[in-house]
């Protein structure tokens, strides 16, 4: 008998993960979301429509893990640039 997996609002955490402002909780909430999505694809009664739904929000959770690493890249790259700790002291 197989343990019952507790349903997880995919969209909750989708909608979270895009509206985290926090740089260093946005990983974890896109992490958790591309979770909750997998075992929603995974469940035998996703209509099409919802596939769909899934998706797009696959697509978009990459696209902002994709931006969220090169702004994480461009700070630390501005943040320690040569000049840059001239201008601290």
């Amino acid at each position: 008998m197989r343990a019952a997996v507790p349903h997880i609002d995919w969209r909750k955490l989708y909608e979270a993960a895009m509206l985290e402002m926090n740089p260093d909780k946005l990983a974890i909430c896109i992490g958790a979301a591309e979770q909750a999505i997998a075992q929603q694809e995974s469940s035998p009664d996703v209509t099409q429509l919802e596939r769909r739904k899934l998706t797009d929000a696959r697509s978009m959770l990459k696209s902002l893990s994709r931006i969220a690493s090169e702004g994480k890249r461009e700070h630390m790259t501005q943040r320690y640039s040569p000049g840059s700790l001239e201008r601290l002291g």
